[in-house]
């Protein structure tokens, strides 16, 4: 069943709105800006690739910025399990 805008919270529709502007591709720059609220969102359950997949092409091409990603994402899981 297709996702309704009006599901999905409103940070996802912004950050989308945002990105949209950095489409075709986006520097480690900008994953820096937004690494931190994708980890939010992947840690409860969301799909990169359908909300912000110009982030998540470049957590694929970029080491530095993935293993940043996975750090932060780990963090995030830990604190959500108890273990922190």
């Amino acid at each position: 069943m297709p996702e309704n805008s009006m599901d999905q919270p409103r940070v996802v529709r912004l950050l989308q709105e945002i990105l949209a502007l950095h489409e075709a591709e986006v520097d480690c720059e900008t994953c820096g800006e937004q690494i931190d609220c994708v980890a939010e969102l992947v840690a409860v359950g969301h799909d990169p690739k359908k909300l912000l997949p110009a982030v998540q092409n470049h957590l694929e091409c970029c080491t530095e910025c993935r293993e940043e990603f996975e750090a932060l994402l780990c963090i995030l899981r830990a604190e959500q399990s108890g273990q922190c």
